[in-house]
């Protein structure tokens, strides 16, 4: 899953002064030793549908954006053609579905 950036900045920018760092716990209190310590993550059917639908769009994006950018080339150098024929064939399929 991807977790993408919230914009939120940090409270503040100064580094932190005079900190030393956590001792790790020995002990474990009931529940802890029961998990085994180890975090568990469910996701629901629609968590799991939406991380599919952005796993395909990242794939797409950059072909899209090959794409665009030969399309591009070819409008500036003046060798991109209209096919009528096929615009008019997916116009009408558009306007008129079976």
């Amino acid at each position: 899953m991807k977790i993408e950036p919230t914009g939120i900045q940090p409270l503040s920018t100064k580094p932190t002064e005079n900190t030393s760092p956590v001792e790790r716990r020995e002990e474990l209190n009931e529940t802890e030793s029961t998990l085994g310590g180890q975090d568990k993550v469910e996701m629901s059917e629609n968590a799991r549908l939406l991380a599919k639908a952005r796993a395909a769009l990242g794939n797409t994006e950059e072909v899209e954006n090959e794409r665009l950018a030969l399309l591009k080339q070819q409008v500036q150098s003046g060798d991109y053609s209209i096919q009528i024929g096929e615009l008019a064939r997916k116009l009408l399929s558009k306007m008129f579905p079976k």
